[in-house]
């Protein structure tokens, strides 16, 4: 095979484009002895990608395994124990699940009830008067507020700042910062 067909398919292979077909392809070309020089590079990682798809487990690998879990002779006997205790198994889970449910029973019929938001003033005049005072000092620290706005704002118009100049919205478009200082 060519080097340049090699080098489309490297090209291929490194943008993961590449078929089964294309892999096997170039896993033989490397494997050869036709590998021109400025390809070698590439020898070790597809001869290690063919090392590793050889790779198999070896014999009575599955047995070793069964006798390390201890799989074969435990086995009934676990089955016959889960067997014999079945029943018990139902009777107490069946208490748990009638003894949880009376708990919850309790607990709801003696929680408190009564509704969030409930009329806390006898006197409607008292209600009236705390209202007031509520919205007057929300109004209060509105205002406070809105007053510091309008100073900060104040402050950075007295700042004499080139604002065109060092506009970052403005990337498209750039003003150079001589043709600004010619307006003004």
């Amino acid at each position: 095979m060519n080097s340049e067909k090699m080098n489309s398919l490297l090209e291929k292979y490194w943008n993961c484009e590449t078929s089964v077909q294309e892999e096997k392809e170039l896993q033989t070309f490397f494997s050869g002895n036709s590998v021109p020089e400025e390809l070698r590079q590439y020898v070790p990682l597809f001869s290690y990608i063919k090392d590793e798809q050889s790779i198999s487990l070896s014999d009575g690998f599955s047995e070793r395994l069964q006798n390390a879990f201890g799989v074969e002779g435990e086995g009934k006997e676990r089955y016959i124990t889960i067997r014999i205790f079945r029943p018990l198994l139902r009777i107490a889970v069946s208490v748990l699940l009638v003894v949880g449910m009376g708990v919850s029973f309790y607990f709801i019929s003696k929680q408190d009830n009564r509704p969030q938001f409930v009329e806390t003033f006898e006197d409607p005049n008292a209600a009236m008067q705390h209202a007031a005072y509520a919205l007057e000092k929300l109004s209060h620290a509105l205002r406070k507020s809105e007053t510091a706005s309008v100073e900060t704002i104040q402050f950075i118009d007295d700042l004499d700042i080139d604002w065109i100049a060092i506009d970052s919205l403005n990337k498209d478009n750039p003003v150079e910062i001589d043709s600004v200082e010619s307006e003004e």
